[in-house]
């Protein structure tokens, strides 16, 4: 599996902790901007209709959530309105 691949797959775990509808398969795009990360994901975003909830405070939520132990991932972060920087 890839980082982008365990990544992907702990987004989704991390959402349905959460009440996250099916299906679900969260984007992730690699940022034009390197100094943001290697991967980003709005899935904060895209659940905030459906888990009426703001879009900032689901990214929080789902960073708290997410197990990334497989993953080399040497830091998550949170931008703008709710994007997650990997």
């Amino acid at each position: 599996m890839t980082p982008r691949d365990v990544i992907h797959a702990a987004l989704i775990r991390a959402a349905r902790t959460l009440g996250a509808p099916e299906p679900l398969d969260p984007a992730m795009e690699r940022p034009r901007d390197t100094s943001h990360g290697h991967w980003s994901s709005n899935v904060a975003m895209m659940l905030a209709k459906p888990l009426r909830r703001k879009p900032r405070e689901l990214a929080d939520a789902l960073v708290a959530a997410l197990d990334l132990t497989d993953a080399g991932v040497a830091k998550v972060e949170i931008a703008g309105p709710g994007f997650i920087n990997f």
